[in-house]
């Protein structure tokens, strides 16, 4: 299999620790998201140019960080279950990775590339919207840690490959200390062979750019 990728996407990290999880090999292709050209010749390959994409060994193509971890752990079956096969337990892992990625990693997202334009040309309104709705999805994070160990039961899922990389970044645009359920769950999962495995890769190229604002 070969996945396209890149450090700097959330999206990309969440299918990362899927695949690290599961100890499923790939072949690594990195994207350049900061240099058009890279972004052209990838294009060329995939129109839409979103990262991550899998590509299975019979050439198939699977878009969308969801998707792709619904693919790896239908076909693999070592090392965790990232949906569980329980009805109800696979439909709150999917409803929670859902939650994790439209009312997390989005305004996340926003508020890091907000901070990166000059303090005069910051949309504060878009601002105010996405620490809103972070403030809603801590609230309900927090609620439920406070009865399972991980985001969407008692074992580690999707839910939690979707969660964990944009937490690592909002740990300093919008700080979660204040919540005593996911300031624990943050300590116990960032110390996951897959995160620091993760962390170790990444962090030269987020440092990168982030030394560059």
């Amino acid at each position: 299999m070969d996945l396209y990728f890149s450090y700097l996407s959330t999206y990309s990290q969440k299918v990362l620790l899927g695949l690290y999880e599961k100890d499923v090999s790939f072949t690594a292709h990195m994207v350049d998201l900061t240099d058009e050209k890279d972004r052209e010749e990838y294009r060329k390959l995939y129109p839409f140019g979103k990262v991550p994409l899998l590509i299975r060994d019979d050439g198939r193509m699977i878009p969308e960080s969801t998707i792709i971890l619904e693919y790896v752990d239908s076909a693999f079956e070592q090392g965790p279950v990232l949906i569980p096969r329980d009805i109800e337990l696979g439909r709150r892992t999917r409803f929670m990775d859902r939650m994790c990625d439209l009312y997390l990693n989005d305004p996340v997202v926003s508020l890091i590339f907000e901070s990166w334009k000059p303090e005069a040309e910051r949309d504060q309104a878009l601002i105010a919207r996405s620490s809103e709705r972070i403030g809603i999805m801590y609230r309900f994070m927090d609620d439920q840690l406070g009865k399972s160990g991980y985001l969407a039961g008692d074992t580690f899922t999707m839910a939690d490959c979707a969660a964990m990389p944009v937490l690592f970044y909002a740990n300093s645009f919008a700080p979660f200390a204040a919540f005593d359920n996911i300031y624990r769950y943050w300590e116990e999962v960032s110390q996951r062979p897959s995160f620091l495995r993760l962390k170790q890769e990444a962090e030269p190229y987020i440092n990168a750019v982030m030394g560059e604002r």
